[in-house]
């Protein structure tokens, strides 16, 4: 299961949902950034920065697969980003190993010497212990899924996760993404989950009633009116309304296939752009997916027909 891009964007909305999950109560608030190291040309799991000098900085590791080496490169990783910021010397830092199951993490007594004093500077825990010990935070909700064993669960559970969520969580981008991040990790959790059946469970709102939506669609709508003065009134608004919505699905598609990727949105708009609506749909399912951009781009070229050869 790839999920890093996902976790990435996730601790984006709720920067300190980390600490949280750790059971650590932080002095003062936290960014969370996700930086590349130049050396390594790899890029941190995360970072949460504190806003007060005074706190530690934390570094997140994410580990969705067996590697014997992690509290090392977790090591080298940190290394090399104190190499590259020296202003942050002699300032305190601890990591964060978050393992998505337990048979993922190798033991600390593969760091050797180094292991007897590990736990100053080292946290570790599996998801499904550290969500069942969290007194849960709502935004955790969308974590739930990962651990959870079968589908039933998911359906008997899933509108108290969802209203939790739209409680707390006040900006509407921002709550409208976490619950599509829940949408992702039960579709990659449990495959047999139409994306269908998943927005239906969510109560995800369709696009014609989200605020980008709603803008995309009067677009198409003042252009309907333009086109309605030769092709008539009524016909124009109502293509117009059809082109607004179209353009709004292949929009927010875009976006986010961009992001979990990252791509630029325009170079991906510029081939999703191409499809009908009925292409787009099935676009949504090849998406959840799909573990490298790659795959998208394999099944663009079976719907997007030929360039005509030229006149010679």
């Amino acid at each position: 299961m790839k999920t890093d891009r996902l976790f990435h964007e996730y601790f984006q909305i709720a920067p300190t949902a980390a600490l949280e999950l750790f059971q650590i109560r932080p002095a003062c608030s936290y960014r969370f950034s996700s930086p590349v190291l130049k050396e390594a040309e790899r890029r941190l799991d995360g970072l949460l920065e504190p806003d007060a000098a005074d706190q530690p900085y934390y570094f997140l590791e994410v580990q969705g697969y067996p590697d014997p080496s992690i509290y090392w490169r977790c090591l080298h990783e940190i290394g090399l980003y104190h190499l590259q910021h020296p202003a942050l010397n002699g300032r305190a830092w601890r990591a964060l190993v978050l393992f998505l199951d337990e048979r993922y993490d190798p033991g600390v007594t593969t760091l050797g010497p180094l292991a007897a004093g590990a736990n100053a500077w080292l946290i570790t825990g599996t998801l499904s212990v550290l969500l069942n010990q969290t007194a849960m935070s709502p935004v955790l909700n969308v974590l739930r899924p990962l651990v959870t064993i079968d589908a039933k669960t998911v359906r008997q559970n899933v509108n108290r996760w969802v209203n939790d969520i739209r409680t707390v969580v006040e900006d509407e981008a921002g709550r409208v993404r976490l619950l599509e991040l829940l949408a992702i990790f039960i579709a990659q959790r449990f495959t047999q989950m139409t994306r269908q059946e998943i927005d239906q469970m969510i109560q995800l709102m369709p696009l014609e009633e989200t605020t980008a939506g709603r803008e995309l669609i009067q677009i198409g709508i003042e252009q309907g009116i333009e086109q309605g003065i030769e092709q008539g009134i009524e016909q124009g608004i109502k293509q117009g309304i059809e082109q607004g919505i179209e353009q709004g699905e292949s929009l927010l598609l875009s976006k986010l296939i961009a992001r979990k990727f990252d791509l630029s949105p325009e170079v991906v708009m510029a081939q999703v752009r191409k499809l009908n609506r009925t292409d787009l749909e099935a676009l949504g399912e090849v998406f959840l997916n799909a573990e490298s951009y790659s795959e998208i781009r394999a099944w663009l070229k079976t719907r997007t027909p030929p360039p005509r050869p030229k006149p010679v």
